[in-house]
């Protein structure tokens, strides 16, 4: 039913934002009780949303379409994308329509925004996670302002590789959104 929505926003040459939440399925100690059972989760929600739109053949039908994952980390795609191109090798009559590995595809469609970015101890974690995702180029801003974890675009900067910092504090969103870049004297 929302096969529709990605054919106009591919006709209009937008893209679309995927935000997921709230629970995949029942847990084997049962319902979360907390919300930290929850809080953390978002990542594996968004792993199965880019899992049904590859599978699926959305990103085949539509060529054009741009998916922004939405304030899912990303952490979890490096892996998921070497899963996915792993089981293709050996699936692929199952799925014909992907003529080519599932990490070429993903990487034409997906962009991630930053919050809620992981944070480990020591940032070069997150540079190697970024290196291995291979998509630094699709990384954007986001604080996430006026929840109670959101990123201060003052602080959040010192977390992503020296590199990338201007890029995921606007040049990539420009480029995605087609707007003008503001140069800064």
């Amino acid at each position: 039913r929302y096969w529709p929505i990605y054919a106009a926003a591919a006709e209009a040459g937008l893209p679309i934002a995927a935000h997921t939440g709230g629970l995949e399925q029942h847990r084997g100690a049962g319902w979360p009780s907390f919300y930290l059972e929850e809080h953390v989760w978002n990542g594996n929600m968004m792993g199965a949303l880019v899992t049904s739109l590859l599978c699926e053949g959305v990103l085949t039908e539509f060529p054009e379409l741009q998916v922004v994952c939405v304030e899912g980390g990303l952490a979890w795609a490096a892996p998921l994308i070497w899963s996915l191109d792993d089981g293709w090798a050996a699936l692929r009559e199952d799925v014909p329509h992907l003529d080519r590995p599932p990490s070429e595809i993903l990487r034409e469609h997906l962009w991630f925004t930053t919050q809620p970015i992981e944070e480990p101890r020591d940032p070069a974690d997150l540079a190697t996670v970024i290196r291995h995702l291979g998509l630094g180029e699709r990384i954007m801003f986001a604080s996430d302002y006026p929840h109670w974890d959101f990123d201060s675009p003052t602080a959040a900067p010192r977390l992503f590789p020296a590199d990338l910092r201007e890029p995921i504090m606007g040049s990539n969103a420009c480029r995605l959104y087609g707007l003008p870049e503001r140069v800064v004297s």
